[in-house]
């Protein structure tokens, strides 16, 4: 005799056959959520694709919650390192270093990381344009220096002309202006330190960082 009329086997044991394909009891059904959870594997909003785990909502996460901290750190250090190779570079390097500034807030401003962050870019920017302007106006102070300097000479052919102080003039208001200027942008370069490291915006007055680059 076949197996399949045995007992237990056929269409009479356990009642009505399920057709093939049909959902089992106990499987997909609310008695079992493991059938359940194959069709909502990636579950709702915050659930990190696990069914009916919810994540609560936390710091710095929905519509209600506030923004994120800027980047005080990157932001100050770009305004810092641009004062420090002004001031220190030009002390220690015969004025070198006033040509230079505008070399570290540029690394700062085309780091990949603050690439995408306003707060640091808008810092590294004007720190920049303080640079390259203390570095145009470093080269034409100098100019205008030994321009000053030789035409002083130049007319001065005896000693009492040289004692005078008419000739001096031109060359003093060189001296005088443009020692106020670096006086004023070392001022206005402290004053965008202390804000960057505050988390505020600082812009620079014009004459003393022409707006060259945007951030």
């Amino acid at each position: 005799m076949s197996d399949y009329h045995q007992p237990g086997y056929g269409p009479q044991a356990g009642g009505p056959q399920q057709p093939y394909g049909a959902p089992q009891p106990g499987y997909g059904t609310p008695h079992d959520p493991y059938g359940a959870s194959q069709q909502s594997w990636h579950g709702g909003p915050g659930s990190y694709g696990y069914p009916g785990v919810q994540q609560p909502p936390g710091p710095g996460y929905g519509p209600g919650a506030p923004p994120p901290a800027p980047s005080t750190g990157p932001a100050m250090w770009a305004h810092l390192g641009a004062l420090l190779t002004v001031t220190v570079g030009s002390t220690m390097c015969c004025g070198l270093g006033a040509l230079l500034g505008w070399i570290f807030p540029l690394s700062v401003r085309g780091n990949d990381r603050h690439k995408h962050d306003p707060y640091v870019r808008h810092h590294a920017t004007q720190a920049m344009n303080f640079g390259i302007t203390q570095a145009v106006m470093a080269a034409l102070g100098t100019v205008l220096y030994f321009a000053s300097a030789f035409i002083f000479a130049a007319a001065a052919h005896t000693d009492a002309q040289r004692n005078s102080s008419g000739l001096a003039v031109p060359l003093l208001t060189v001296i005088v202006i443009f020692g106020g200027f670096v006086l004023s942008s070392i001022i206005c370069a402290i004053i965008g330190t202390v804000k960057a490291s505050r988390g505020e915006l600082w812009t620079y007055p014009r004459l003393i960082a022409w707006p060259l680059g945007k951030s």
